[in-house]
């Protein structure tokens, strides 16, 4: 089984003590809050969302994506004249708390839990026996391509290594490198399935170092990867552990094509030494930082509705983009569904049934393409590709996805 990367990242966080670089959340955030309008005068659409908020990696951002997603859509008179009613719980990391959120959401009727934790594992049995779907706003955990109740607003895990080689081999890269976290044996775990799956899609992983988050330097993984004549690098870990990667390779004079996955994107790397020069990156859903009228819309939203979001480089990232995208698909099911439609109240039954209608939904364009199956996992095998040249985003392949070839 792949390696759940960015759940071992998020852990990697705690163990290392990275509160240097992620706030703690906000009142927004906290358990319990909730967000609706008193426009639309229909019965209220329950939805409940769990979210690691606050901790070594907040995913506040993504949270506040969502709620500007609620906010925009109760202004526009919600959805079949049904306001939107988000009950935010933050478990704050803890396995614990998240399990007991989760009952006290099924306790309170919600039709739908929006996923923004690396907890599920601990709850999703329990939400399925309730016949509550889970949809996505994150993507990094095994549920979200394995579990039938679970709907992933964009690429999922299974897909991360093939997207990294990929993502290489098209930006010229002959062969592969890979720093890895010290911190967490998962890390290390992720060596024998990358050179698998390197060696099968025809780019072989030529070195693999690990690193600790407190080190002093990364100076002696530069000196060896260079030694092996390593291309491209790929550094599974946190933002600021990139960053450190590559200024230390620039300074040895090694500058190699570097790939992160695209969920630690930040605007930090725009003028961060070596990886703002040469860096390419698979994204779960259309980039932040596409020029394309879809991120034009969620911007204008987020301005409005989470005002300071987009000017803090820990949180407006990716992560914040799969939050709106997330809002997205349950308002795309909702249409499907005809959830509460005709003055009807709004089921759990309506959004499935309106999940799985969907085949192919783009979602204006913000996610690859998403086809739900009825009773089967549904894993998202299509990414987006982010590139940094001497400091400017962009993206190479246009607003089209790249999938893996299963042929």
């Amino acid at each position: 089984m792949m390696p759940q990367l960015q759940k071992v990242l998020r852990t990697v966080c705690a163990a290392a003590a990275v509160a240097l670089i992620v706030g703690a959340c906000s009142s927004g955030g906290s358990s319990g809050s909730t967000a609706a309008s008193s426009q639309p005068g229909g019965s209220p659409i329950k939805i409940g969302a769990i979210c690691s908020c606050s901790g070594a990696l907040s995913a506040e951002g993504t949270a506040l994506a969502y709620k500007a997603w609620v906010e925009t859509t109760n202004a526009a008179g919600g959805i079949n004249g049904h306001p939107v009613q988000l009950t935010l719980d933050d478990d704050a990391g803890n396995p614990g708390k998240s399990t007991t959120f989760a009952h006290s959401l099924v306790s309170k009727h919600v039709l739908a839990i929006v996923d923004i934790t690396n907890n599920d594992e601990t709850w999703a049995s329990y939400v399925a026996s309730a016949h509550i779907p889970v949809i996505g706003a994150g993507t990094s955990t095994t549920p979200m391509y394995t579990n039938p109740d679970f709907y992933s607003e964009g690429q999922t895990e299974d897909a991360l290594f093939p997207s990294v080689i990929e993502s290489a081999k098209a930006a010229g890269a002959t062969n592969l490198g890979l720093i890895y976290c010290a911190e967490a044996v998962q890390c290390q775990e992720g060596i024998a399935p990358l050179k698998a799956i390197g060696q099968k899609l025809g780019l072989p992983v030529a070195y693999a170092g690990e690193v600790a988050a407190t080190a002093p330097n990364y100076t002696a993984q530069c000196l060896a990867a260079r030694q092996k004549n390593v291309k491209a690098l790929f550094v599974a870990d946190v933002t600021f552990v990139a960053e450190k990667v590559a200024a230390d390779c620039a300074q040895q004079g090694y500058h190699p094509i570097y790939v992160v996955d695209g969920e630690i994107l930040s605007d930090g790397f725009r003028t961060a030494p070596g990886i703002k020069d040469n860096l390419i990156s698979p994204s779960p859903n259309l980039p932040y930082i596409a020029d394309a009228p879809a991120v034009t819309a969620m911007n204008a939203a987020l301005d409005r509705y989470a005002p300071g979001l987009r000017t803090s480089t820990t949180k407006y990232t990716e992560f914040a983009s799969e939050g709106w995208v997330s809002g997205l698909l349950f308002g795309a099911a909702a249409k499907a569904g005809q959830l509460g439609a005709g003055g009807s109240t709004p089921t759990s039954e309506q959004l499935v049934k309106g999940l799985t209608a969907l085949h192919g939904e783009t979602l204006g364009g913000m996610a690859p393409p998403l086809t739900f199956v009825s009773g089967k996992a549904n894993p998202v095998d299509c990414w987006f590709v982010t590139a940094l040249k001497n400091g400017v985003y962009s993206t190479p392949n246009g607003l089209k996805p790249s999938c893996v070839n299963n042929g």
